[in-house]
């Protein structure tokens, strides 16, 4: 099975220089706990962005919600190829520690998300278990 077939395609991103508070409103709006950070008008993945991120980099903290993503997000993120096998990219998973990773087609755009939960659940469907 390959990444395409089992990702979410998610073509929305945000800008380092967006703020905590417009990343979680964005997460709320598209209803996704992750975004790739992409750099406006470059079209490069800088950085990925979690809900978890926002709740413990800046309200954990006491940060206002309107610092930047720059300053919290997590940098050069893991990526994977949409036609890499499932099962290769969630070893890779589970050798970085992450459950996403951003998905990126032959030209590195993104073209959505993978989550290891993703994965899990288009297995137990072929095996017959979902």
């Amino acid at each position: 099975m390959r990444v395409k077939d089992v990702m979410s395609a998610q073509i929305v991103t945000v800008s380092p220089n967006d703020t905590a508070q417009s990343a979680a409103r964005l997460m709320l709006e598209t209803e996704v706990g992750a975004l790739p950070v992409e750099v406006p008008g470059v079209g490069a993945i800088v950085g990925i962005l979690t809900d978890r991120d926002i709740v413990v980099s800046v309200l954990a903290r006491g940060l206002s919600t309107s610092t930047t993503i720059a300053e919290f997000m997590t940098v050069s993120p893991e990526v994977c190829n949409e036609n890499d096998d499932t099962a290769a990219v969630a070893a890779r998973m589970r050798e970085f520690a992450v459950r996403r990773l951003v998905v990126v087609n032959d030209d590195r755009h993104v073209v959505g998300i993978v989550s290891l939960v993703d994965i899990h659940n288009e297995k137990a469907a072929a095996e017959g278990l979902r």
